[in-house]
This record gives C-alpha cells, structure tokens and sequence, in this order.
C-alpha cells in the first residue's frame, strides 16, 4: 500500500473516530492535542480504529500521546507498520 493510500484511510479513520474534527480543513502540520483536542485517552481509540482498519499491531510502547505531534506522524507510524 503506497503512502498516499495509507493517508486516505487514516484520514478516514480519524473522521470516524473524530467526527468533529472537519475533514475539509484538516490541518496535518498542526499538533493534534492543541488543535483537536486529543488527549491520552482518544489517542488509544484512534489507534485500536486504525490496528482494526488496516490489521496491524501498536506495541504498548507505542501508545504514547507525545509520540504524536501531527497527523503526519500518525500516518507515518501507520505507514511502518503496513509496509
């Protein structure tokens, strides 16, 4: 799965798990916990959605909040794991 695939279905996942968040004016350069809110708890139900969207495994390790800046890095982390 190429990167830019990758991307689309994070980004629908993170409209599913954030139906909030608007789509239309996502911002993937902007820290996630200052401009949308996500906090240590939705940042673990926005990675159970994406281990369950592309069957893929996060160690315990890796749920961690500060290990996410942006958007970019969630699709990143996914990416290493898909590919």
């Amino acid at each position: 799965m190429d990167r830019e695939a990758v991307k689309k279905k994070v980004l629908q996942v993170i409209s599913d798990v954030f139906p909030e968040i608007d789509m239309n004016s996502l911002d993937m350069s902007a820290e996630i916990t200052k401009e949308y809110g996500v906090n240590s708890v939705s940042i673990i139900q926005l990675i159970v959605a994406l281990e369950n969207a592309f069957e893929i495994q996060f160690d315990d390790s890796e749920l961690a909040l500060g290990l996410y800046y942006d958007m970019n890095d969630i699709v990143a982390a996914v990416a290493t794991k898909v590919n």
